[in-house]
């Protein structure tokens, strides 16, 4: 990726940056929001803050609280979960366009799904889980035939490359590597099949000491055994390493127009992701559990006139609202308390940490705690994890039970969520639920 290294050469790169939530939807509420799961009832996909009977349907969000600064604000692609949140309250007229809406759009995922070249088309049980080459002259020159990343990418060089009257806040959301993994011929061609390699993750049976509600969470959707069974295991990572090689150059197109417009001296760059992800590590397949991998998120960030550095600080997604706002001076919004810590001291070189663990959550009373060595998982029923990341990175090893760490065990329990808000209500779909009541992420 050799954009996100030009950008990580320019930045604080954050090594140890993780998602309030393994999901979508919890993971960009808690962005936007800068309210952690635990406190706005927003644990699922099928939750839409905007929706909800509770305060959290108010809160005053990222890009909002910038547009009421008096900012020209833009949005482009995949920011928040739902279709067209906050396209009135938080983005300047003329200035948003939405994942997957045919409106906004030339192409849909539906629509894409039919151009993949013959052949190379992977139905599964779900349309997320398709995938397939688009032939290799799609994404250069032809308007007619650009994905959304590209639209989405054009839209947001149209804002850089300008000078304004006004300051400005612009987000592009780039829809890959989200699946389906659909990209052009040339980057499927820089990840040969007979080149890839499973992820030194994986280990045969490392869910042994794994206790019932985790593998329940990791297994119960059978995506590692259906790509297993089928073959695909390789396939699926080719995919998703094409659509990451995508995304890379979209990314580069806009650090272009940054760089050579009059806003490459006084623009704040920050890149991240929504979640991590898992190729097979612990059986499992997407995001949705609360381990490292599906935790941990890609986290930059570039100010003008700070030296680049790498931060060990164990940060989250809720911190970039606090951290944003301080940056520019700004006002935090009146409509709610945020939950995220300011890293600006941090970014400046006036600071060395944050002043508590990252919290992570995935469904009601299922929580992880990560600071610089440990991720301490505790799920509602009072199973436990333990990982100690300087002796066991790939999270092999369970110490939740050795009588060695109880008093580790304690200290991160300290910083468990006080209080665990009720889900706020599904807008579609309806969990899948165990025998033993464990409740998951709801489907159509």
């Amino acid at each position: 990726m050799p954009n996100l290294r030009r950008l990580m050469a320019r930045s604080m790169w954050f090594n140890r940056a993780y998602c309030d939530a393994p999901g979508c939807g919890p993971s960009r509420t808690a962005m936007l929001t800068g309210v952690h799961p635990a406190r706005s009832g927003v644990y699922y996909n099928a939750h839409s803050f905007r929706q909800a009977d509770s305060w959290i349907a108010d809160a005053v969000t990222l890009p909002e609280q910038f547009r009421a600064q008096g900012y020209l604000t833009a949005g482009y692609g995949f920011i928040a979960h739902h279709r067209g949140v906050d396209e009135d309250r938080c983005y300047s007229p003329g200035h948003f366009r939405i994942f997957d809406r045919a409106d906004h759009v030339r192409w849909t995922e539906a629509e894409l799904l039919k151009q993949v070249m013959p052949g190379t088309e992977t139905k599964t049980w779900s349309r997320n889980w398709d995938w397939g080459i688009l032939p290799d002259d799609w994404d250069r020159d032809d308007p007619s035939k650009i994905q959304q990343d590209t639209e989405f990418a054009n839209h947001t060089i149209d804002v850089v490359r300008r000078q304004h009257d006004r300051p400005f806040f612009a987000a592009c959301g780039f829809w890959r590597p989200h699946v389906g993994w659909m990209v052009p011929q040339r980057y499927y061609d820089l990840f040969p099949i007979d080149r890839i390699e499973r992820p030194p993750g994986y280990l045969a049976d490392d869910l042994a000491d794994v206790p019932g509600p985790g593998r329940w969470i990791a297994t119960h959707r059978g995506e590692h055994d259906y790509l297993v069974r089928n073959g695909l295991w390789e396939k699926a990572i080719q995919g998703c390493n094409a659509s990451v090689a995508y995304m890379d150059d979209q990314l580069g197109r806009v650090l272009d127009a940054l760089e050579q417009g009059p806003n490459r001296d006084n623009t704040i760059v920050v890149f991240t992701t929504d979640h991590g992800w898992h190729s097979g590590e612990k059986n499992h397949w997407s995001k949705f559990v609360l381990w490292e991998q599906a935790c941990r998120v890609g986290l930059s960030i570039a100010v003008p006139g700070a030296a680049p550095s790498v931060s060990g600080t164990p940060v989250s997604l809720a911190d970039l609202y606090p951290t944003l706002l301080g940056l520019c001076g700004l006002p935090r919004p009146t409509s709610h308390a945020l939950d995220g810590f300011d890293l600006t001291p941090l970014l400046l070189g006036a600071g060395k940490g944050r002043a508590a663990p990252v919290l992570n959550t995935y469904g009601w009373g299922n929580h992880a705690i990560r600071d610089e060595r440990f991720r301490y998982i505790r799920y509602r029923n009072g199973a436990e994890e333990l990982y100690d990341h300087v002796s066991d990175p790939h999270e092999w090893n369970n110490l939740a039970g050795d009588a060695g760490h109880v008093d580790t065990k304690a200290a991160l329990r300290r910083f468990l969520p006080r209080v665990d808000v009720p889900d706020i209500r599904y807008v579609h779909g309806e969990p899948r639920i165990d025998g033993n009541g464990w409740r998951d992420e709801a489907f159509d």
